[in-house]
């Protein structure tokens, strides 16, 4: 599981709309939600701070990589409020 800071303070039902809206379904599980995308992609995340998210994938090779990943990216921008650029340069100095 891999952990994202966020900009903003984050809640679980903020977490659980982004999914939904993103993804088009979410399940609870406990305080995990899951979501997928076509066959390729599934999402498990959590909040794990105030301004935290812990996010785990699982990934099927597909036709459609380039759309899971343009997919992924927009939901970790949308939750976190970093962009792909932005958070290869947090993770960096991790």
């Amino acid at each position: 599981m891999r952990k994202y800071p966020c900009k903003k303070e984050i809640s679980e039902q903020v977490l659980e709309s982004k999914m939904k809206e993103i993804f088009g379904r979410v399940n609870r599980n406990g305080r995990r939600f899951v979501s997928s995308y076509s066959e390729s992609l599934e999402v498990v995340a959590e909040v794990s701070g105030k301004k935290e998210i812990s996010v785990e994938t699982k990934t099927s090779p597909g036709k459609d990589q380039e759309e899971v990943v343009k997919i992924y990216n927009r939901f970790l921008e949308e939750v976190t409020g970093y962009n792909a650029k932005e958070r290869k340069k947090l993770m960096s100095k991790i």
